[in-house]
């Protein structure tokens, strides 16, 4: 192996992991206490219940956790019961951008209607976000009924997410 490929694997980046459905957030407690950087980003929807409403945090993207590693920890990560994979393309673990990760984290700062890609959309318009936390990323427009989305699409991971967002804030690119 070329010293370059050795100091690629010894850098920090972000990969997706695939982990059991509903146990992101235990991944990721159980990895933090092994000094593991590791993020699942979240959503809250509001349940009903026969006796009360409850704000309920749901992962953003069910089974992915992501973390900051070099690629020599990655037994770390293996060695957890609940973590199945990385996520790889080419036979390669799949690198997360920081600014992908830095989109997610802004779209569960937000409070925006966040949810996953419904399959079949057909892309239309490019637009630009021209307000709020989500200022300057640009994503495809996507109609449904008399509601206006923006799609942003995570390249890495090849996962969309969708964003509501009143049309007065987007601007065609």
């Amino acid at each position: 192996m070329s010293e370059e490929a050795k100091l690629l694997i010894k850098m920090e980046n972000w990969y997706a992991v695939y982990v059991n459905v509903r146990h992101e957030k235990k991944v990721v407690e159980k990895l933090l206490q092994q000094n593991i950087e590791a993020y699942s980003p979240t959503i809250k929807k509001q349940q009903q219940w026969s006796d009360r409403k409850k704000w309920v945090e749901f992962p953003m993207l069910t089974g992915y956790v992501f973390v900051k590693i070099n690629l020599l920890d990655k037994e770390k990560i293996l060695f957890n019961p609940s973590v199945f994979s990385f996520v790889k393309f080419n036979n390669e673990e799949a690198k997360i951008r920081d600014e992908e990760i830095d989109i997610l984290k802004s779209i569960e700062k937000t409070g925006y209607d966040v949810t996953s890609e419904v399959k079949g959309l057909k892309l239309n318009d490019e637009v630009e976000i021209l307000q709020g936390f989500l200022k300057g990323h640009k994503g495809i427009l996507v109609q449904f009924g008399s509601e206006d989305y923006v799609q942003i699409e995570l390249l890495s991971l090849k996962q969309n997410v969708k964003v509501k967002v009143p049309k007065n804030i987007l601007k065609l690119n």
